[in-house]
Parts: structure tokens; C-alpha cells; sequence
């Protein structure tokens, strides 16, 4: 998947997803060629999928909470699941500088709360397509959600997927930007 002059323009003019202050390059990664078919990833004993076929871009987190311990990746105690929000262009900017807004949400069908998913196949759904030369994008957030508030639907409860229900803006974090070409 070619994305070098989109990942250009999200660092900093052009179509300007991210601001350049809201990135942390460290720690984006490329998963737009692998595949996880046979391998299985932990969070805090919670599967985590990864964003296969999309590329992540990171947002600075470090210096935004009291610690980083929610962010961990070794299922320790405080680490959070990973989730996954899909979104627009200019809410995704939105969020992962500001975090969440509950009052700006719209639709509470399954209650209160920031909707998302561990599933990225599930947030892409909600993802909004945008163009940059000529080609098609969606953009999802990756996120960690604090497992103590969470509350869990099943496919079976929503007829679409997973979808796990942060009732406090506080208790989900954006950490990563995910971008895949149409």
C-alpha cells in the first residue's frame, strides 16, 4: 500500500489528519502487509487483534496522563485492552488532541458512553471515507479502554459485532491513528 506522500501530508500540510505536535513517529507501524491468520496477541488476558492491512500512526501519549502503565504490553496489572473506533478525517484530528467528548455524542442505542470495538473489521463500518489524489482512505482510532468501567455487547447483543461501551470519556485513550487505502 503506497501512503508516503499521505504520510507526509499527516505530519504536517495537505490534507493535515494529525497535527505534527500530536505524533510520536517512534512508534507508528506498518501493518499493511501482515497477516495474523495463525497467531493470537494478549492484552490484559483480552484478545487483541491487530490493525492488519493498515498502517498506525502514533499519537503522543507520553506526556498526556499520570503514567504509562495503561499503555503496557505485557499484561501487567493496569494495562488496558485495545480497542477500536472508526471515525472521520477531522474527528479523528479532533480526538487524538483532545481525547473523547461525550457531549458530542449523537446516538446511544446500547447506552452512555464511547462506543468501540476490539474488532477493526466492526469499526470500519463506522469509518468515513475521504479521498487524497484521487485514491480513497478510511481512518479508525486505536485505543486502550479502561477494563474496570468497560461494559461488553456481544454480536449477538448489537447484530453487528463486539462493541465495548466506555461510559466516561475519561476511561477510553487514543493512542494510535489507523489509515487503510480503499
Amino acid at each position: 500500500m503506497e501512503l508516503p506522500h499521505l504520510e507526509l501530508r499527516l505530519r504536517g500540510g495537505g490534507i493535515s489528519i494529525l497535527d505534527p505536535s500530536s505524533v510520536d513517529p517512534r512508534y507508528d507501524y506498518d501493518f499493511t502487509n501482515i497477516n495474523d491468520k495463525n497467531k493470537e496477541f494478549m492484552r490484559v488476558g483480552i484478545k487483541y487483534a491487530r490493525p492488519c492491512g493498515w498502517k498506525r500512526y502514533a499519537i503522543k501519549v507520553l506526556d498526556k496522563f499520570e503514567n504509562t502503565v495503561w499503555l503496557g504490553q505485557n499484561n501487567n496489572p493496569g494495562e488496558w485492552p485495545v480497542s477500536y473506533h472508526g471515525t472521520g478525517r477531522n474527528e479523528a484530528k479532533t480526538i487524538a488532541m483532545d481525547g473523547f467528548d461525550l457531549t458530542k455524542g449523537k446516538r446511544f442505542v446500547f447506552g452512555y458512553g464511547v462506543y468501540s470495538t476490539p474488532d477493526i473489521k466492526v469499526a470500519e463500518k463506522y469509518a468515513k471515507r475521504f479521498t487524497y489524489k484521487n485514491n480513497q482512505y478510511l481512518v479508525v482510532l486505536q485505543n486502550r479502554v479502561n477494563p474496570q468501567t468497560l461494559l461488553k455487547l456481544s454480536a449477538n447483543q448489537t447484530g453487528v459485532g463486539e462493541y465495548w461501551i466506555s461510559p466516561s470519556d475519561k476511561g477510553i485513550r487514543p493512542y494510535g491513528l489507523c489509515i487503510r487505502k480503499l
